[in-house]
């Protein structure tokens, strides 16, 4: 679903299983037989594995977020994190001890919406961390020797590409490919470096919601009478105090038969949430 191949390679049997959120995050939701292998490499690789086993790793550890595997060789490293004490020497302490501070990244609107010029994507984010106060005081409280320093590399564009994956991933799940065409998969697969131009959010931090969990929603945002922006909206983690986000995965052509027979389809099931008519920038 995001090179368009349709031809196996020799001695591969099946294409891959994708996760619309990736299981590492506890997703569950499965499209069969909707990633080559080579695709799934770049997602993994590039992708998944600086977000959700370096970025999160521990937090995913100390929660008991699941692997594909039981016993996962990048997991099995982190049962053990290096800190720093006061006089410079390192020390290491249990993950289960470890408060696992995260990155919580923070995106302005997509351009697409504006139009606003590339520039500096450094202008786009913003970073909070998210931790537990409660563990990060026990921390101090019971390693004293510590610098209650940590060390976080910020990786806000794996991230966009991470949120740009599981907007597409639940876009086909709802539309099909057939229903729209992708404006995501060059910046998934790495081919284009335009993250922000589809990828958004909201500089606020939404409340939490008692029992929430993973979030996603599709919206349809008209441009003119022949032509809509197919839109998914993510907040990870909603049951607590964690930023919204949007993806523009792809647009809906309402000349084309088979992207206007999809619309339908969810228009008469009352599925189709439609967002006031906007002048959107190409």
């Amino acid at each position: 679903m995001y090179c368009g191949t349709t031809t196996l390679p020799s001695g591969v049997k099946r294409f891959t299983d994708e996760h619309i959120i990736p299981l590492a995050l506890g997703g569950n939701l499965v499209l069969p037989e909707a990633s080559c292998t080579e695709c799934a490499k770049i997602i993994n690789k590039q992708i998944e594995t600086p977000v959700l086993f370096k970025e999160w790793g521990y937090l995913r550890i100390k929660r008991g977020f699941p692997s594909r595997k039981r016993k996962n060789k990048r997991d099995a490293q982190k049962t053990q994190v290096t800190l720093t004490r006061q006089d410079g020497r390192p020390m290491r302490i249990g993950v289960a001890d470890y408060s696992c501070p995260v990155p919580l990244y923070k995106f302005k609107e997509a351009r697409i919406f504006s139009g606003a010029p590339r520039g500096d994507d450094n202008f786009h984010w913003t970073m909070d961390i998210l931790t537990s106060h409660d563990d990060e005081m026990a921390m101090q409280t019971k390693f004293p020797e510590w610098n209650r320093q940590h060390a976080i590399m910020a990786q806000p564009y794996q991230f966009a590409r991470l949120l740009a994956k599981i907007g597409f991933s639940y876009a086909v799940a709802e539309y099909g490919l057939a229903g729209f065409t992708p404006l995501v998969t060059d910046p998934i697969l790495g081919r284009s470096d335009g993250y922000f131009d589809t990828v958004g959010g909201s500089l606020d931090v939404q409340d939490a919601i008692a029992g929430g969990d993973h979030l996603t929603t599709i919206k349809i945002l008209v441009r003119d009478g022949n032509r809509a922006l197919l839109i998914v909206d993510i907040r990870l983690f909603s049951q607590i105090r964690t930023p919204s986000y949007h993806v523009v995965v792809g647009e809906i052509d309402f000349d084309n038969p088979a992207h206007a027979s999809v619309f339908e389809k969810h228009r008469i099931e009352s599925k189709v949430h439609l967002l006031p008519l906007l002048a959107v920038t190409a």
